[in-house]
């Protein structure tokens, strides 16, 4: 069984709240969507945060950085899409702002806990989980997954 869900997201950082919610709502539906399933399926809290910090920063990200005026970013269109199969969850963060690859930038972790500094954090979270990136059709599209089932 897929279940499917879509997200609108303006250019405005406050909605960065209800995107949380909507995926800690989405990935608290990780357990038990089948009757026969194994009762200690599902992802845990750790897991679970790890996705919604590498979702929230990647959004964040591009409200942020994505637009180069506030005219564009009043245009922006962001989409997130979250599926749920039966031992995977997926997320489609979908932009149109300008191209830009997460996974090419590798954060110096070692610099931010010297220094305390909070930016590129997110792009450590997206480290934890199977990432891919394209441009299409004038469009960013990054895609997160992570194996759910059997205590993954």
């Amino acid at each position: 069984m897929r279940t499917e869900i879509a997200l609108k997201i303006s250019g405005d950082l406050g909605e960065l709240k209800g995107v949380r919610e909507a995926v800690r709502a989405f990935l608290d539906s990780t357990k038990h969507i089948d009757i026969g399933e194994d009762a200690a399926a599902g992802l845990d809290s750790i897991a679970q945060s790890r996705i919604i910090l590498a979702i929230d920063e990647a959004v964040a990200n591009i409200i942020e950085h994505g637009f180069s005026d506030p005219q564009s970013l009043a245009g922006a269109q962001i989409s997130l899409t979250m599926r749920k199969e039966p031992k995977l969850v997926e997320f489609e963060i979908r932009d149109n702002g300008v191209a830009f690859n997460p996974l090419e930038k590798k954060p110096d972790t070692e610099l931010y806990y010297e220094e305390g500094l909070e930016n590129g954090m997110g792009l450590v979270a997206l480290t934890t989980l199977d990432c891919a990136y394209r441009r299409d059709g004038g469009h960013n599209l990054l895609i997160l997954r992570r194996e759910w089932g059997n205590g993954k």
